[in-house]
Parts: C-alpha cells; sequence; structure tokens
C-alpha cells in the first residue's frame, strides 16, 4: 500500500513506526501530485497546511488502474467493504 502525505518524510516515518505499518509513504509537501492527481484539499480548517483528499486507487499488476474511490471532504474515507469489493471484481477479472 502507498500513501501520499504533505507531511515531511520524518513525519511519515514516525507514524509509520507508531502504527507498525507496511504502508510507504510518499512525502509530497510542494504538494506537486497532490495537484496533478486533482486531490489537494485547500487548507482544511483546524490546519495550518492543505492535505490531500481521502483517495484510494486499485492498480492491477500490469499498473492499470481498476478502481478509484475519491472523497469530497478530508473526514470521509472509503470503507473497507468497498475496497474488498473492488479488490475482488479486480481479480475475478483477472482470472478470466
Amino acid at each position: 500500500m502507498l500513501a501520499v502525505s504533505v507531511d515531511p518524510p520524518d513525519v511519515s516515518a514516525r507514524l509509520r513506526a507508531r502504527l507498525e505499518s507496511r504502508i510507504t509513504f510518499l512525502s509530497d509537501p510542494r504538494s506537486e501530485l497532490l495537484d496533478q492527481l486533482g486531490i489537494r484539499h485547500r487548507d482544511p480548517p483546524g490546519r495550518e497546511t492543505d492535505i490531500a483528499f481521502p483517495t484510494a486507487i486499485l492498480v492491477d499488476a500490469q499498473g492499470k488502474i481498476r478502481w478509484i474511490y475519491q472523497s469530497d471532504t478530508y473526514r470521509q474515507r472509503a470503507r473497507p467493504d468497498e475496497i474488498f469489493t473492488a479488490i475482488e471484481a479486480m481479480t475475478a477479472r483477472e482470472r478470466s
């Protein structure tokens, strides 16, 4: 799994360690990737900097995007059942 964050690499590294996660964090402090993907949420309430809209992208083994979830608010994320359903559908397509 990959996550894009506007946080500096050291902040993301501490979060990864605290969560004991295998997630790879990409640091995008200037929000260049967020802008290219169209997922920048400008200065949400309670923050001094922009953040990414929660976005999940499912990519197959050939690098083709098979499913995208993008929230219209920084507080809403894809539900696990939505992600698992998308993975199951992609896996079924790859087997057929």
